[in-house]
């Protein structure tokens, strides 16, 4: 694997990262109290859910042997 994307692919799959704890953390803090855990669980999921098939390909395109 090239060093150049194997640098994209750990990029992609730290910004997923960032993307999902972001998310969870700003659901969780604007709902506050009791439901701020359940909530920005949920958030969270539903962040990883819409943005992991964009993830894969970067990914799968760095690990691309051709």
């Amino acid at each position: 694997m090239n060093f150049a994307k194997e640098i994209g692919a750990y990029t992609g799959l730290l910004v997923l990262a960032a993307c999902v704890l972001g998310a969870g953390i700003v659901a969780s803090r604007l709902t506050g109290g009791l439901l701020g855990l359940p909530v920005g669980a949920v958030a969270a999921v539903l962040t990883f859910l819409s943005l992991r098939r964009v993830t894969g390909r970067v990914v799968a395109a760095a690990v691309d042997q051709r």
